[in-house]
């Protein structure tokens, strides 16, 4: 399978919703926006994330807004320990300042490029976390990033306790 478009669910431990939560609040006390990145093995119909990635990265505020920008060492590191470990990078996720949304940037340069990959976007910093009521979903289909609606989004993406 090379593409992720069969994918029914994505399973999210609780301990890596957790963590990235407190990735994304630290960054935010800043007034920086900060990438994480889960990863995990397909089984049948689902994924199952077993690792979340914080990499090193490099927050920038610009006149547009916020944005980060990994470097390639560090997507190189990245990539060698999923072959290492057997892994796919199957969500994004990342926080913005104020709403939930997926930016020109986002869109133009996401860390998730397979097809059916998902990417996350956590408002006010994390304020309220992952699991909270304003994040917004998306999924990557040939025409781009498609936002799903509330329902979808909870039934594509099972964020555990």
């Amino acid at each position: 399978m090379n593409t992720f478009e069969s994918i029914r669910e994505f399973v999210v431990p609780g301990e890596l919703c957790d963590a990235t939560d407190r990735h994304l609040r630290a960054a935010g006390r800043d007034g920086n926006e900060r990438f994480v990145l889960w990863s995990g093995v397909v089984r049948d119909d689902r994924l199952f994330v077993r690792a979340s990635h914080c990499p090193e990265q490099i927050a920038y505020r610009l006149a547009g807004g916020l944005c980060v920008r990994v470097e390639a060492d560090e997507l190189h590191r990245l990539n060698l320990w999923l072959y290492e470990k057997a892994e796919r990078l199957a969500i994004q996720v990342h926080s913005h300042p104020t709403k939930a949304f997926h930016s020109d940037t986002d869109d133009a340069y996401p860390m998730v490029t397979t097809l059916g990959g998902l990417s996350l976007v956590v408002p006010d910093f994390a304020r309220y976390g992952v699991r909270g009521p304003r994040t917004a979903l998306y999924r990557l289909s040939s025409s781009g990033w498609q936002r799903l609606s509330q329902t979808d989004a909870r039934r594509v993406l099972r964020l555990e306790d």
